[in-house]
């Protein structure tokens, strides 16, 4: 006698994989795209600094990104190119008064501003659109990081984030969190659907200062669907 499955054991198996795809796949796709994130973010990051240390140590003592003027695209692609571009692999530079009108809150709904015309904005070896603005006055700068440009609707908080540096007045550069929120005033601000819901600033800002204070990492309790 030769033995084999029924036709019925086999739906029926084919059902149980079915089911069990059903559940674990999206987490997977999840983690995944989670990783990513964490991953470019943080390799963002460690670049702008390498970048920084690179212009200290080959500028004999006199390095200093204060320089004179206003907020401006001029001001920042010249501090960008000088200090930043040795650095990263850029492969495009937009023309000035290139904006991003297609940045929606984290669920969706709302269209919300980010990138405006002070921005030097140019696009990475690996496809990541950055904007580089010099601040007003001071040692400081702001980077907007747009890490799927090619989607029709970029969601803040998944596409889009938002990151400070600062130097502490010796040199020592970091990033700046916004320490002066809690984790749910962050969480909240993060998932806000207002341009910009505190201090300011634009919602990927509190994203941004999430992931930071977990060590790179989206918490458990993020609020912007991934």
């Amino acid at each position: 006698m030769k033995k084999g499955f029924t036709l019925a054991e086999v739906l029926i198996t084919l059902g149980i994989i079915g089911i069990v795809s059903a559940m674990t796949i999206p987490n997977l796709i999840s983690k995944h795209n989670k990783r990513t994130i964490e991953t470019r973010l943080f390799k963002i990051h460690s670049t702008i600094l390498q970048g920084i240390r690179m212009a200290q140590a080959n500028s004999d003592g006199s390095f200093s990104l204060n320089k004179p003027g206003n907020f401006s695209w001029e001001r920042s692609m010249t501090v960008f190119e000088e200090y930043f571009s040795p650095v990263f692999k850029v492969i495009h530079r937009y023309p000035k008064g290139t904006t991003f009108d297609k940045i929606y809150s984290a669920d969706g709904t709302a269209k919300i501003a980010a990138i405006d015309s002070n921005s030097y904005i140019i696009t990475l070896a690996d496809g990541t659109t950055i904007g580089f603005v010099k601040a007003g006055d001071g040692e400081a700068f702001y980077i907007d990081v747009i890490l799927n440009p090619n989607r029709k609707k970029l969601i803040s908080g998944r596409d889009t984030f938002f990151m400070k540096y600062k130097s502490d007045g010796y040199g020592n550069f970091s990033y700046v969190p916004y320490k002066q929120f809690n984790k749910e005033q962050l969480k909240e601000y993060c998932a806000s659907k207002s341009a910009r819901p505190a201090a300011s600033i634009y919602p990927s800002a509190f994203c941004s200062t999430l992931i930071f204070q977990n060590n790179f990492k989206i918490p458990n309790d993020y609020p912007v669907k991934i």
